[in-house]
């Protein structure tokens, strides 16, 4: 029997429930490579609620939630670059024990449907070199990895691969 999973456009009310699934998520899938000291400062300096509040006003940015049960378990957030005329998916993430049901998968539809009403055929976003489990979840969705860029979390820098796919 599966549980039901709901989506929806997220709402302020719902920051300290995704400030939970990114920090659990990052966790699990940077500790190996980056500092938990680095972790927490990243997060306290770039999702506090402050922050969120800023994104929630963001005209460029859009964000989704995945709930099961009324709980926020999946996270995804895309963003408009006006500059490079690029549509991001800036943050997927959904808890450690729910990844492999499809979550991400229908959070990166939502996602690609918005960026469609914005006209764009292609999304575009950024991994983490070492974080291998996710590089190779986007390459079977069919992303293709055509730039690098460093990315710095606290004092820590890793390799970042830019990469994007068409839009179906």
């Amino acid at each position: 029997m599966s549980i039901k999973t709901t989506y929806r456009e997220w709402t302020l009310d719902d920051t300290s429930e995704i400030q939970k699934v990114l920090l659990n998520t990052w966790i699990a899938s940077y500790a190996d490579f980056i500092p938990m000291s680095d972790i927490h400062w990243y997060f306290n300096n770039y999702y506090s609620e402050i922050n969120f509040a800023r994104l929630y006003d963001d005209p460029n940015t859009t964000s989704f939630v995945a709930e099961i049960k009324g709980n926020i378990i999946g996270y995804a957030r895309m963003k408009v670059n006006q500059e490079q005329n690029r549509c991001y998916l800036e943050s997927l993430y959904v808890l450690p024990e729910f990844q492999g049901k499809g979550i991400g998968t229908d959070l990166l539809k939502m996602v690609e449907q918005k960026a469609l009403q914005f006209s764009f055929n292609q999304i575009w976003l950024g991994v983490m070199e070492q974080n291998v489990p996710s590089l190779e979840w986007y390459k079977k969705l069919g992303f293709q990895f055509v730039e690098q860029s460093p990315f710095q979390m606290g004092i820590t820098t890793v390799n970042h691969f830019i990469g994007y796919r068409d839009i179906k």
